[in-house]
């Protein structure tokens, strides 16, 4: 016969590896589509991180490029000047030479003077910079056309800034060398408060006893390699989107692609989302170099722009290159056509494998669950035939169990018992005798009856209570752990008094729930194996029982001073048969039936081991059986 679960279980058998292997399939090919899918998100990324990748390293080797030019060109800017003013000066020597030749034998001295002075002192250059000095050997201003009045002064203790004797210098120098070039410190007529450095060119004029010299000041002549640095910068811009850009540390633009941005303030360009931009911008430029990712709308466009920014500290210059991370968006979509090419046929494949292997599965599975099936069916024989020859087994168990059980009862009874019949017995003789002798009063009569009538409610209370025990419970109920002792103790205490036994209780009462004649049964069987036990022992013997909560289980101990079990057979004890007593006295059936109460009707456990233990100042060793049971499953209980 073939059971409602039996059933289900052949349709699981049947019908779950074909489910599983498509589903496994369908999961399987979702999540390779979704791995390709995120392939192709990252490849994306992957285009955009080396765009990004490539560009800065590009705006970054262009900015440093020409941040090498600059200093390179920076480092020729005094020698450029300095072969600047000396031809000039050697111009002014050809142009008084000239004078003088073609005037000495027709001309007074003084006249030729006046020529010379005449054809100097309107000379300019190095854009209107530029002018010619001339001065004695006697340190007279011969001519100096920036401030006439001063002609015909002495310049002997003439000092720049730096308290440096210049005129002296000058002569000195060309008394031995002729011509050369001299460094000085002095005002500009427009900034009066700084002393800026100074290169001259001087050259000696035998015939008068002159020399004949000019100078620029270092300064202005950077400004004019700035701009042709500038004028420079303007060649290497090749579109209005890939361009160099130059500030001053003052935040003026220097060099901008639109031209209507130079020289003036760079908070002026347009579009830029957040001007501290500049800020961090100098920043930057005064510790060194780096990037910097800002958002910038050239078309009313939000774009975000990376630039490269590097600081020109001698010229206090910043100088960046930058380039649009949305060019990206370009490269992206004209590669995305073939990205999306790639992954649906990679994902069409997988589809293709994915429905191959799921029929090959199917095949197989099917095969393998028609097997399967076979085996279970057969397997479910042998298990039939285990099943019943183990029930027959367990039932002879539980009836020799329960044979023992009424042995051990009948023995408690006749113990109860032999007391009240004893009453009975001697009371009855009693008024025998007295009514022999017709000494029987109506008192005496009456006790009398009335100890007869107590004695039998007694022993008609312990049939009860024995009656009660041997009941089969039909179903679980919620019982008290103190009136289950109390049950135990009235059907033992008989027994357990005769043996001296001395029960030390500490019981806190809760609730359990289960078949209570079976736990009552468990007990017993434990108890009685604690007294056969203890019947080895001289006095005192001791049975120590405590029940308490812990960790949402309830605990129940049973203790005894009997010396312990042999540990290489503790673990043997609940095993079918297995005993250690004679075979008048024990057939090792009810530890076994214990723990079959506790472990399988019960969901509990049951736990031996030997323990140590000190009564009134003494030290005794003895057996210590552990029950717990779970109170979680006994509330759920109680509330069905």
């Amino acid at each position: 016969m073939i059971y409602k679960n039996e059933k289900q279980l052949l349709n699981i058998i049947k019908f779950t590896p074909p489910i599983f292997i498509i589903t496994i399939s369908i999961i399987i090919t979702f999540l390779l589509s979704l791995d390709k899918q995120n392939e192709l998100e990252k490849e994306k990324i992957s285009i955009k991180n080396k765009y990004i990748k490539e560009n800065k390293e590009l705006i970054m080797n262009d900015v440093e490029n020409l941040y090498d030019f600059i200093l390179k060109t920076q480092a020729k800017t005094e020698e450029r000047l300095k072969e600047n003013i000396k031809n000039r000066v050697y111009e002014a020597q050809t142009i008084v030479m000239t004078i003088y030749n073609e005037n000495k034998d027709k001309k007074s001295k003084d006249e030729i003077k006046t020529m010379i002075k005449d054809a100097l002192v309107n000379i300019r250059f190095n854009e209107g910079r530029g002018y010619f000095f001339i001065y004695s050997f006697d340190y007279e201003c011969i001519l100096l056309p920036i401030n006439r009045k001063l002609e015909g002064s002495s310049f002997y203790n003439f000092q720049d800034y730096k308290g440096k004797y210049l005129t002296r210098d000058i002569i000195t120098q060309l008394k031995k060398e002729k011509e050369g070039f001299q460094n000085w410190y002095y005002a500009k007529p427009n900034d009066l408060t700084t002393d800026y450095k100074k290169i001259g060119f001087n050259i000696y004029f035998e015939p008068y006893d002159w020399f004949i010299g000019t100078g620029e000041y270092v300064i202005d002549y950077e400004n004019t390699v700035k701009a042709e640095v500038l004028e420079y910068i303007s060649r290497l811009v090749p579109n209005k989107e890939n361009y160099f850009f130059v500030l001053d540390y003052n935040k003026k633009t220097l060099f901008h692609v639109i031209d209507d941005l130079i020289n003036k303030p760079a908070h002026n360009v347009p579009n830029v989302e957040n001007n501290h931009v500049f800020d961090e911008m100098l920043s930057i430029a005064k510790e060194g170099s780096s990037f910097l990712t800002y958002n910038y709308k050239p078309n009313d466009k939000l774009l975000t722009k990376t630039s490269y920014i590097k600081g020109l500290q001698n010229w206090g210059w910043i100088i960046g290159k930058g380039f649009y991370h949305d060019n990206i968006n370009v490269i992206i979509k004209n590669n995305t056509n073939e990205l999306n090419k790639k992954f649906h046929t990679k994902v069409l494949n997988i589809i293709s494998i994915a429905i191959i292997l799921t029929i090959i599965l199917l095949i197989i599975s099917i095969y393998i669950s028609k097997l399967l099936e076979k085996k279970f069916t057969n397997y479910k024989k042998e298990i039939d035939n285990y099943i019943d020859k183990n029930t027959e087994q367990q039932h002879i168990l539980s009836q020799q169990s329960k044979m023992a059980a009424m042995g051990e009862m009948l023995g408690n009874i006749a113990h109860q018992w032999r007391q009240p019949l004893s009453v009975i017995t001697t009371v009855a003789t009693g008024m025998k005798l007295q009514k022999e002798f017709d000494s029987l009063d109506d008192v005496t009569f009456e006790k009398s009856i009335d100890n007869i009538t107590n004695s039998a409610l007694y022993l008609s209370d312990t049939i009860e209570d024995f009656r009660n025990f041997f009941r089969t419970d039909k179903e679980e109920t919620v019982f008290y752990i103190e009136n289950v002792f109390e049950k135990v103790f009235k059907l033992t205490n008989a027994q357990f008094k005769n043996h001296e036994i001395i029960f030390i209780k500490n019981i806190n009462d809760f609730k359990l729930f289960g078949f209570e004649n079976e736990f009552i049964q468990a007990l017993i069987n434990i108890l009685n194996n604690a007294k056969d036990a203890l019947e080895t022992i001289d006095n005192p013997r001791l049975i120590f029982i405590s029940t308490y909560e812990e960790n949402n289980k309830a605990i129940i101990k049973i203790t005894d001073n009997a010396g312990g079990i042999d540990e290489e057979i503790i673990d043997k004890i609940c095993e079918p048969y297995f005993t250690t007593k004679h075979q008048a006295k024990g057939t090792g059936i009810g530890l076994y039936m214990t723990e079959e109460i506790i472990v399988k009707h019960m969901n509990g456990t049951l736990v031996f081991k030997n323990v140590d233990i000190i009564y009134e100042n003494q030290s005794y060793k003895g057996a210590e059986i552990t029950i717990k049971l779970a109170f979680k499953q006994q509330e759920e209980a109680t509330k069905l």
